[in-house]
């Protein structure tokens, strides 16, 4: 793709580039020689320009703009014809450019994600101080596709919560009423209407599910880590309120869940991708040689049926670079590595933090509302947290085949 973009050599003026590559939302691009055969050694000869911008320019915006077009070389410079010569080769060559409204169809892609919640919209989020239940609130604040959310009946100095605008942990009005789960600082004495249908994900056809079925999980607190979990009660709309691991009373938590839900993962989905599974304790200790089999046979349990349920495979490198929301402080978003992966899921480490410090991964969806191209946060006013760290040798790059 070939586009005008400035010229860093002389400001005010512009001159074409071609895209040699992407990272992210950042285009590398390689400025045009009005000799294409010469490859010349003066002054720089690729840049790096944010793509999702207003920067880059379509072919011909600056002669339509009486913008100056200028070369990058000194030896193009030299050339008397050297407009006409750059713009003729490019002519030939047929390649494709920028749209005319570039910058205004990439501001409605941004804002594409953020039209679920809007400013001053009262909604049912999940409880911070306890995530088996939602607790009424009202979005103060958007930025892009993330929104603030400021809980109605707590401290006024309380800081609130940040939510992705795609969050299945945040609700319109009403959803906790349909679905059956408990809230905090709802009236019993107002009705609430019922959601629009779209807030609630299908079930599969065939999928059922029945308190004290059982599966694996990605706790939903302790989020480099994946557990033992099982149905403490179905709710309605294929919800149910997901209990983890109850041998290890420390770490129990409860979280209302959809059974399409990411979180929620077959039984030895970590066997499967040769992962850890948090064990389950048997007279104070994990349970060694650990079989789903045995433990459900003893159990008098069963597995929650999950076959219907297709996902597809993550589809990163290993190594590759990324921006995130750290769930557990989601005012956090910088740069981070994905350092493995497993079926639907990417395990992710954020690079402010050292790799000894198990807390700093992270597990979650390829295809969560969380994780962003790198220089997103440029893109839409967002500050990055910290500078990202140079690629790690420990991290071979492959692509995720598992």
């Amino acid at each position: 793709m070939v586009m005008e973009v400035p010229n860093p050599k002389m400001e005010s003026t512009y001159w074409p580039a071609i895209v040699f590559g992407f990272a992210g939302y950042n285009a590398l691009v390689e400025f045009v020689r009005v000799d294409p055969n010469e490859r010349g050694s003066d002054g720089v000869r690729k840049l790096w320009i944010p793509f999702l911008s207003n920067v880059p320019k379509p072919l011909g915006h600056c002669l339509k703009n009486q913008i100056l077009l200028y070369p990058v070389s000194k030896e193009d410079q030299q050339d008397p014809n050297f407009l006409k010569k750059t713009y003729l080769s490019l002519a030939e060559r047929d390649l494709p450019t920028l749209k005319p409204n570039h910058w205004e169809y990439c501001l409605e892609e941004i804002k594409s994600t953020g039209k679920r919640f809007k400013v001053n919209e009262v909604v049912e989020a999940l409880d911070k101080l306890n995530c088996g239940r939602n607790r009424m609130g009202l979005v103060t604040m958007t930025l892009a596709n993330r929104i603030h959310v400021q809980y109605l009946d707590l401290n006024e100095d309380d800081e609130g919560f940040w939510f992705s605008q795609q969050s299945e942990h945040v609700h319109k009005l009403g959803w906790s009423h349909a679905v059956g789960s408990g809230i905090v600082g709802a009236r019993s004495s107002i009705a609430y209407p019922l959601p629009d249908l779209s807030e609630f994900p299908l079930v599969p056809t065939g999928v059922s599910v029945e308190a004290t079925d059982m599966f694996e999980m990605r706790h939903p607190v302790l989020l480099h880590t994946i557990c033992v979990g099982f149905v403490i009660e179905p709710l309605r709309f294929g919800y149910f309120v997901a209990g983890t691991d109850w041998t290890r009373p420390d770490n129990c938590v409860k979280i209302v869940m959809h059974v399409t839900s990411d979180y929620i993962l077959p039984i030895n989905f970590c066997r499967k991708h040769d992962i850890d599974l948090k064990l389950p304790m048997k007279d104070g200790k994990p349970i060694m040689n650990f079989s789903w089999r045995k433990y459900l046979a003893e159990l008098g349990f069963k597995a929650l049926n999950l076959s219907a349920i297709k996902k597809e495979p993550a589809q990163f490198t290993k190594g590759c670079k990324l921006e995130a929301v750290d769930l557990k402080q989601p005012t956090y978003l910088g740069p981070a590595t994905v350092t493995d992966f497993a079926g639907h899921l990417i395990q992710i480490h954020f690079d402010r933090c050292p790799r000894t410090q198990e807390s700093s991964f992270q597990w979650v969806s390829a295809e969560s509302p969380d994780i962003y191209l790198a220089c997103y946060s440029q893109s839409v006013g967002h500050k990055l947290a910290c500078k990202p760290e140079r690629p790690n040798s420990a991290d071979l790059f492959y692509l995720a085949d598992r």
